[in-house]
């Protein structure tokens, strides 16, 4: 593919890495499902799982199934998941929609991020791989440390805050659009490797390391996103709208760091 045509290709494919970060959002959101339906520490503690639980279950499944249908179809497939799970909700406000919502963002999430990588990888190579990889972080913290603000944005302008869902399903749906009418070179289908073998490359001892590493990363970043308001809340008598800042001060930082 000519310079010129990668860097056309790159642009949505950066674009869908903002859409990755809309995951993080659960931790303020949590604190504001737990204020209007009057949850129990918990239950409201309990609600994250509905999204972080389809990392473990689906990331290897997504797995075969982009190296059936491919990666570009994949990380659409994606974006419609997001897109059905924000919609909800903004129709039907109640807990059961929010549980809903949230186990169809993990779902699409999980399915972005298997595939998304891979879909750059198509593209580039060696340094420029690498680097794109990189800035695909940057771009992902940097929507993680926008979610809490566009929820207080909700609230303080539009009157509640679970007008994010329509806001992300808007931004979701720009994405995919852009995405499907951006040709991207034709892709070689994966080995489609059974569980068995997938399982099996944690055998190699570097190979865990790493995956214990990526564990260890994610539950950090889960943690403070779900907890850092929460203590504002519990020791400063901050309100739910005051203390949604906390997430977005761990995610600012964590975009300068990368």
């Amino acid at each position: 593919m000519k310079k010129q045509n990668v860097i056309v290709a790159l642009l949505p494919v950066f674009f869908a890495f903002f859409v990755m970060g809309f995951v993080d959002v659960v931790g303020i959101a949590t604190s504001y499902v737990k204020d209007d339906f009057q949850l129990s520490e918990t239950m409201s503690g309990f609600l994250p799982s509905m999204v972080f639980l389809w990392f473990f279950i689906l990331a290897i499944p997504s797995a075969l199934l982009m190296n059936k249908i491919g990666r570009k179809r994949t990380v659409l497939l994606s974006m419609l998941v997001t897109i059905i799970g924000m919609c909800i909700p903004y129709f039907a406000y109640n807990l059961v929609t929010c549980c809903i919502a949230f186990a169809l963002l993990g779902i699409g999430n999980t399915i972005l991020q298997v595939s998304l990588n891979p879909l750059v990888s198509n593209m580039l190579s060696g340094k420029s791989l690498t680097s794109a990889m990189t800035g695909g972080q940057v771009i992902k913290a940097l929507s993680s440390f926008c979610g809490p603000l566009i929820a207080a944005f909700s609230v303080a302008q539009l009157g509640s805050w679970h007008h994010i869902f329509p806001i992300f399903a808007a931004v979701t749906l720009v994405s995919g659009l852009w995405l499907l009418f951006t040709p991207v070179e034709k892709e070689e289908l994966g080995d489609t490797s059974s569980l068995k073998a997938s399982f099996s490359v944690l055998k190699d001892g570097n190979i865990l390391l790493l995956f214990l590493g990526i564990v260890a990363v994610v539950g950090i970043d889960v943690g403070i996103n779900m907890e850092s308001s929460k203590l504002l809340i519990e020791r400063l008598d901050f309100t739910t709208k005051q203390a949604g800042f906390a997430p977005s001060v761990y995610f600012f930082c964590r975009t300068i760091g990368a």
